[in-house]
């Protein structure tokens, strides 16, 4: 739970509160929630994001960000 807690930190500082904000009211949740259950549901790709030494660029963890709340089947992730 702590390193949940931790990485879920990481992603709500990296990410712009505006999109962290979008989907926390869509879902009627907080936005740390929103950042946790990124971190919940999807380990492999925080993974990458943050065990990884490759510097990314915003726009793909924002594209990613979207695409994993929107849960598309079709989806692939550039991160």
């Amino acid at each position: 739970m702590e390193v949940t807690m931790e990485k879920a930190g990481q992603l709500y500082v990296m990410m712009p509160l505006a999109i962290i904000q979008h989907f926390a009211d869509q879902k009627k949740v907080n936005a740390f929630d929103i950042c946790e259950m990124i971190v919940e549901q999807n380990p492999a790709w925080v993974n990458r994001l943050f065990d990884n030494e490759t510097n990314y660029c915003l726009n793909d963890l924002k594209h990613d960000f979207v695409g994993l709340m929107a849960n598309d089947e079709y989806f692939v992730p550039r991160i």
